[in-house]
């Protein structure tokens, strides 16, 4: 047996992972949850050791990032209207990762929010 597992999602709380756990089993996917317990047992750590990871076997590594792409929640606007990309016009749109300038980790809230499509990966402001 192969024991070699990819992480497809960390997520804060051990009740989202198990949601969506019991989807990927519904679909026939075999799903562990690292770091499951340890969160059960102190949830302030979570942040330090990366949240409960949902891990699945590599063999079974592309099915489960196309369920996760169907299943994840997009970024919308203010009348929950999904963001659109100006370059591809795919609603499938994520927060962008944080810029790494210094002046940036001081001061982030000066910055308007800035996105990134999961499908052509255009980084752009709404």
């Amino acid at each position: 047996m192969n024991n070699e597992f990819y992480t497809i999602a960390s997520f804060e709380y051990t009740a989202e992972a198990q949601v969506m756990k019991g989807k990927f089993m519904s679909e026939g996917i075999e799903v562990f949850l690292k770091d499951e317990h340890t969160l059960d047992v102190d949830p302030l750590v979570s942040h330090a050791i990366g949240g409960v990871k949902l891990q699945v076997h590599a063999k079974d590594r592309k099915q489960a990032i196309a369920l996760y792409n169907e299943l994840r929640e997009y970024e919308v606007d203010r009348n929950r209207n999904r963001i659109i990309c100006p370059n591809c016009e795919s609603d499938r749109v994520l927060i962008a990762p944080p810029k790494k300038s210094l002046l940036y980790m001081l001061f982030p809230f000066f910055e308007a929010s800035r996105y990134m499509c999961s499908n052509c990966a255009e980084i752009f402001k709404k």
